[in-house]
């Protein structure tokens, strides 16, 4: 029940009516007995600044998180940044304090520990497909888990320009099968960051064959795509967001609450609510 101690949150975005983020969170409130509520807000795009001036001066609501499209607009919105979110230059996760908003990211936390739960301690070699936000929180765990060799591709080469001058370990490849073609036979570790296979169809310009067999494709969509589908066909080992999804949302739970619940029993939950017919 809520009552007027219910604590307040939120995921800002647009669109967010498909989010998995209030399952996930209203559920780790409930098993850990925090009296608080999570909720979606769809945010026009053009109003971004006054949405959250209005959620500064919300003096029930202790933080929320930001989704697409606004995780990179937000940071000059934010009184205060972590390290990692200036870093990064995204802010997925913010804390409201005193009427200040302070910014942090959590996506990074998320993809490295995604990576550890899956058996995954060490990557030499790492191809990053995508540049936007959560790209940029990939390319920092990447480097601060010091893999040796990393590459990058994508569509927009402005878009591209962008994250290198970020990120200038990085080498760009084309955005084409066959310049891609001469960088896969290396390769540990693909991550699509990008929205291809969103609609269960699309494919990044990349052939999974040219792959060694031990390496890994990583999927930041937290359904299986054609790219996973694929890399199943072929005997690699794939991974989807979900875990991803689930880890960056226990840390932001951890600033604003000091706490997180057990990974696995949020996991649980949400595998059993999708196999009773919940919609990805």
């Amino acid at each position: 029940m809520i009552t007027g101690r219910t604590k307040i949150l939120a995921v800002v975005g647009n669109p967010v009516k498909h989010s998995l983020s209030p399952l996930i969170h209203n559920y780790a409130y409930s098993l850990m007995g925090i009296d608080a509520v999570y909720i979606p807000i769809e945010a026009k795009e053009a109003y971004i600044d006054e949405v959250l001036s209005g959620l500064c001066f919300t003096l029930n609501l202790i933080g929320f998180n930001v989704t697409i499209p606004f995780k990179e607009r937000v940071v000059r919105l934010m009184d205060l940044c972590s390290e990692e979110a200036q870093a990064i230059g995204a802010v997925n996760t913010v804390k409201r304090g005193e009427d200040k908003l302070i910014g942090y990211n959590t996506d990074w936390l998320g993809f490295r520990e995604s990576l550890r739960i899956n058996g995954i301690e060490r990557v030499s070699f790492a191809l990053l497909i995508g540049a936007g936000g959560a790209s940029k929180a990939v390319a920092y765990a990447l480097t601060k888990m010091g893999v040796e060799r990393l590459f990058v591709t994508n569509r927009s080469p402005v878009n591209l320009q962008l994250f290198l001058e970020r990120f200038s370990q990085f080498k760009p490849v084309a955005w084409e099968e066959r310049d891609l073609l001469d960088v896969l036979p290396e390769v540990d570790l693909v991550i699509n960051a990008t929205s291809i296979g969103m609609d269960g169809v699309s494919f990044p310009p990349i052939r999974l064959e040219a792959l060694r067999k031990d390496a890994v494709v990583y999927d930041l969509i937290y359904w299986e795509t054609p790219l996973l589908k694929k890399a199943k066909e072929l005997g690699l080992k794939a991974i989807d967001g979900l875990d991803m999804l689930i880890l960056q949302a226990l840390y932001a739970i951890e600033i604003w609450f000091g706490k997180m619940p057990e990974f696995s029993k949020v996991k649980e939950y949400i595998l059993g609510w999708r196999e009773k017919g919940g919609e990805a």
